[in-house]
């Protein structure tokens, strides 16, 4: 009987293994590295704090999988539930700052407000993009019919659809591993990659990320794409490469390409309901050359993207980095061991190899009830020393934000970029910035 007391009063908790990805950041992230994104969303009215606790209180079950603490175990680090309460702040620092998990009370994600934005931020063991907006997408969802308003759902929030939470924690890069054993035994089967130009500047003496992002057209900029029978990313790839040659490389002594990391939503390859990390990157290099016009750019980023983009070679993508935590012998090795040739590889892999990052989420669904309270989203990512920029572009509705996060002084290429969009292509470009360190005047 005094058994079956203490049993009662116990707690049992619930675990969650870290995916593929979740497995590496924790060991390569750091103050300069803080690997934490943000997704925003700008209203048309000022937030209220109350309300918006409420709503986040209310998917706090519905996405348990987020709301956890990481433990450090002798072989992994694992999840497991943290059963404080996340509050949400008011937004007093730069955004995708490191987060101190004991002054966010075990948490690995912010909830922010400033005015008129509610941001998410999210260290990236969590989850990866396509995660996170569903998760700002419920929280906006509740946070407007709390206040009042009726919204319809159309099944693009799947936190009020009532199904089982399991399907949306899955490990998907364990479910499609493959180790290929035939392909492996093919000449050239995994690609080799040279060493990427390196963005060199100005570090901001205070620390912190400086902002500038644009807002422009969706349907313009496709139809600008269009003109050069590319899509949007690979448009805005290439002028990304095209800004780098302009305003970098052609006054630089440097013979490495200029290489653009895209990261690779698997889902829409790999059937998957994850709300986890999911995703690969593919590298687009270019060597510059002044003979290169920005039609020749376009044509080399487009067919990049579509020899790249495809099921056999992003299930290599899988294979490549999933292959070291899946190793029969390594896999258990102790995990301060692992943590090292984690480090090494990353640096030699992965931060040596891309210039900058490129990442679109593309158009977000939403019910039609929310466009009323919604001016646009903002998705921003974390730099490196390495890599002291990046670009980041979402759709919501007919308006595409493309912002870019850097720690650097120099504005040069992002001016150049949006310069391009505005006078050569003719859009109407909107640009603002969170003034840190910078006077960004808008032209």
């Amino acid at each position: 009987m005094y058994l079956i007391s203490i049993l009662k009063g116990l707690t049992v908790e619930k675990w969650y293994k870290l995916d593929n990805a979740a497995k590496l950041y924790p060991s390569v992230s750091n103050y300069n590295r803080s690997a934490v994104f943000r997704v925003s969303a700008v209203l048309y009215e000022s937030v209220n704090p109350v309300i918006l606790q409420q709503a986040l209180d209310h998917i706090s079950e519905k996405y348990a999988f987020l709301f956890v603490r990481i433990h450090r175990g002798f072989f992994w680090n694992y999840f497991d539930t943290n059963h404080k309460k996340l509050l949400v702040q008011s937004e007093l620092h730069y955004p995708c700052r490191d987060i101190n998990r004991v002054e966010n009370s075990g948490f690995m994600l912010r909830v922010l407000y400033y005015n008129k934005r509610v941001s998410v931020e999210i260290f990236h063991a969590l989850a990866d993009g396509g995660g996170t907006l569903e998760f700002i997408k419920s929280l906006l969802y509740y946070y407007f019919t709390f206040l009042g308003h009726y919204i319809e759902n159309d099944g693009s929030v799947i936190g009020a659809d009532g199904k089982a939470e399991t399907e949306y924690s899955d490990d998907s890069f364990a479910r499609y591993y493959d180790p290929l054993k035939k392909e492996r035994k093919q000449k050239g089967f995994l690609e080799k990659q040279k060493n990427a130009y390196r963005i060199r500047g100005t570090v901001y003496p205070q620390g912190g990320t400086s902002v500038i992002s644009g807002l422009v057209s969706a349907s313009a900029l496709n139809t600008a794409a269009k003109k050069y029978n590319t899509t949007i990313t690979g448009f805005l790839t290439a002028l990304m490469i095209h800004s780098m040659f302009e305003t970098h490389v052609k006054f630089d002594r440097s013979r490495a390409p200029v290489t653009i990391a895209v990261p690779v939503n698997l889902r829409k390859i790999f059937p998957s309901k994850t709300l986890r990390n999911f995703f690969s990157v593919i590298n687009c290099p270019l060597h510059y050359d002044q003979r290169l016009s920005f039609n020749d750019i376009c044509d080399h980023v487009t067919k990049v993207l579509k020899d790249k983009i495809t099921k056999e070679y992003l299930q290599k993508q899988i294979y490549r980095t999933s292959k070291f935590t899946m190793h029969k012998v390594l896999r258990f090795a102790p995990l301060i061991v692992k943590k090292l040739f984690i480090q090494a590889g990353y640096s030699i892999m992965s931060e040596t190899k891309k210039t900058l990052t490129l990442s679109n989420l593309g158009v977000i669904r939403i019910p039609p009830q929310m466009y009323d309270y919604m001016s646009h989203l903002e998705v921003l990512s974390y730099c490196s020393v390495r890599s002291p920029a990046t670009c980041t572009i979402s759709t919501l509705g007919d308006k595409m934000c493309i912002s870019f996060t850097k720690t650097i002084e120099e504005n040069d290429c992002i001016a150049f970029f949006f310069k391009f969009l505005a006078q050569n292509e003719g859009l109407d470009v909107r640009v603002y910035s969170n003034d840190w360190g910078d006077n960004y005047e808008v032209h």
